[in-house]
């Protein structure tokens, strides 16, 4: 069985239902903000992902997905508890990528014998450097790519003395967006899914973003609501792009990190135009529209204070 599917809603998850009884599945899950494991029942068969499976803010029991032993693309985990139990069985996957968790070791994983092509760590503050160096050389296959910047930088002081503050730094904001509007500066992240040009509307105020901005299978190019948004503190992302580039982003100047995958249509980066300093490091993942040259010109320009990396899509 096979397709990608977003579920973000809380209590029980009905596009999940079609997964029941199912032990091998062909596309990639993102499971985003659940409940509690009574979203997820459905997957409590699954034992093989051929994609990827992505979890955002995910609760500390997953319990329905431990039978599930193999990942043979990425296992992207972001915003997770300082314990998580429900991936106990996974011995395999392809990529580890972990961002802003409050892990502190690798307890939640205790069967995993081999990650095959990637292993990204940042933001987790609990995660000492030896943690992570002594689980990548024990796990990680050799020649494989490994970038472990895992501090938590100090965020510069805000230059507008008369900015309008809204959040915390826990906070994450999905769909609708009412609840940062008026603030220029929004101390947490934000995730754009399956957006309209009118339901960002509320964001049109924001100059700074402290957290993470995720554009993610957006059904639009309009993102002019964020025209005046000139810096994201941590991740700035997107994934699963739609249309031939993104109109909005006009002001953006600088990011914590650039992580960008291309898809669809997306040919060049001239909807950047004012991007010039990623703080830590980049990460592209281009498909064939965009050519090497494309990427590698668009790198040159920016001061990027880490690690750049740049992929293949399969």
């Amino acid at each position: 069985m096979g397709a990608n599917i977003l579920q973000d809603a809380t209590g029980p998850a009905p596009e999940l239902e079609r997964l029941r009884g199912c032990t091998r599945f062909l596309g990639t899950l993102h499971l985003l903000s659940l409940d509690g494991p009574e979203a997820i029942d459905a997957l409590t068969e699954l034992r093989e992902i051929a994609g990827s499976l992505v979890l955002l803010g995910p609760p500390e029991d997953l319990g329905p997905l431990s039978n599930l032993t193999r990942i043979e693309d990425r296992l992207l985990v972001m915003a997770a508890p300082e314990a998580l139990r429900g991936l106990e069985s996974v011995q395999y996957v392809s990529g580890l990528w972990l961002y802003e968790s409050g892990f502190a070791d690798f307890s939640w994983l205790p069967a995993l014998a081999e990650i095959g092509a990637s292993m990204i760590a940042r933001r987790n503050a609990q995660l000492t450097a030896e943690a992570l160096e002594s689980f990548a050389t024990s796990h990680v296959r050799s020649g494989a790519l490994v970038s472990l910047t895992n501090a938590v930088p100090k965020e510069p002081p805000d230059p507008d003395a008369e900015a309008v503050v809204c959040g915390q730094p826990s906070d994450l904001v999905i769909l609708p967006y009412t609840s940062v509007a008026g603030c220029t500066r929004f101390r947490g992240s934000i995730h754009l899914s399956d957006t309209t040009p009118g339901a960002l509307e509320p964001l049109s105020s924001l100059v700074h973003i402290d957290g993470s901005l995720t554009l993610f299978r957006n059904h639009t190019d309009d993102f002019t609501a964020l025209r005046n948004l000139r810096r994201v503190g941590a991740n700035f992302q997107t994934h699963l792009l739609q249309g031939p580039g993104l109109d909005g982003f006009d002001a953006l100047a600088e990011v914590g990190e650039l992580r960008l995958s291309s898809s669809g249509e997306l040919t060049s980066f001239d909807w950047l135009p004012a991007l010039t300093r990623v703080r830590e490091s980049a990460l592209m993942v281009r498909d064939a529209s965009l050519s090497v040259e494309t990427v590698e010109s668009f790198l040159s320009r920016l001061d990027i204070g880490g690690e750049t990396a740049v992929m293949a899509m399969e």
